[in-house]
């Protein structure tokens, strides 16, 4: 088997917490895009930084089962601050320079930055 039975149930446990996460960024995404006016690069910084905290919370204790330590925060934020960086340079991408809807650029970051994540969280973060 190329993925231990161990690694792949890790990886649903982190893809239903992220499925919350996302939940929560979308939703804030939308409601600071379309009912604050908000322009939709600070919208999804913002909700970018809710779900960390969101995220990190959960992970740390649904699927990694670890207890909190100042230095799994660090690596934490670490791998949240490469996802973040790759959010804002795909929004960005996507948005002003392509022109696209901003929906469109939330698919794309969707689809990369959690395997990104994952990797660097379950190797490093919470190893």
């Amino acid at each position: 088997m190329l993925v231990s039975k161990e690694l792949f149930l890790k990886f649903i446990k982190y893809s239903i917490v992220g499925c919350i996460s996302v939940l929560i960024y979308f939703l804030s995404v939308f409601v600071l895009v379309e009912h604050f006016d908000k322009d939709p690069i600070f919208a999804s910084t913002l909700s970018f930084i809710i779900m960390t905290y969101i995220s990190f919370l959960l992970n740390k204790k649904y699927t990694f089962g670890s207890h909190f330590s100042y230095n799994q925060m660090l690596r934490f934020l670490v791998v949240s601050a490469i996802g973040f960086t790759l959010n804002f340079g795909l929004m960005y991408l996507v948005v002003n320079i392509l022109s696209l809807h901003y929906v469109i650029g939330e698919l794309i970051t969707t689809l990369i930055i959690p395997i990104i994540n994952f990797i660097l969280n379950n190797y490093w973060t919470f190893k």
